[in-house]
């Protein structure tokens, strides 16, 4: 996997196919923590993902509020409202756990990080549309 960290370009990440890059970015996958403002392009010509890594430490903080103090009436409490707690938390916590496999399996080192073509990562750019450019120019004009 090729790396581009802002203002350096890091060598290839071993144990990752380098095929030769297509003339169109075909996935674009961005990874970051609730605090990162991403920016992503309105219709994007590409499959676009967006993990955010932390998401479980926000849903962690939000069930907590309002508990009640002991710790058997806050158990009845989360039991009652299993399936709803389900029905507004699920995909998120889905898109975490995808997201940190991911992450462990590009061998991601620091965060905001998009990966274009499960190929190359771009570290410190939470603008999909800079972290293309920043591609591009970084793989001899070609996306």
């Amino acid at each position: 996997m090729k790396c581009f960290a802002l203002p350096l370009v890091a060598a290839a990440m071993a144990g990752l196919a380098t095929a030769a890059q297509p003339s169109q970015p075909t996935t674009v996958e961005v990874f970051a923590n609730m605090a990162t403002l991403v920016a992503v392009p309105q219709t994007p010509s590409y499959k676009l993902q967006v993990y955010r890594l932390d998401v479980m430490a926000l849903i962690e903080q939000q069930l907590s509020q309002g508990l009640p103090g002991v710790e058997a009436d806050a158990l009845a409490h989360l039991q009652r409202m299993e399936a709803q707690i389900r029905r507004k938390y699920q995909a998120h916590i889905v898109n975490a756990a995808n997201g940190m496999t991911m992450a462990i399996h590009y061998k991601l080192d620091r965060l905001p990080a998009v990966v274009i073509n499960r190929q190359a990562v771009i570290y410190g750019v939470p603008d999909v549309d800079k972290a293309l450019a920043i591609y591009q120019q970084q793989s001899g004009g070609r996306p």
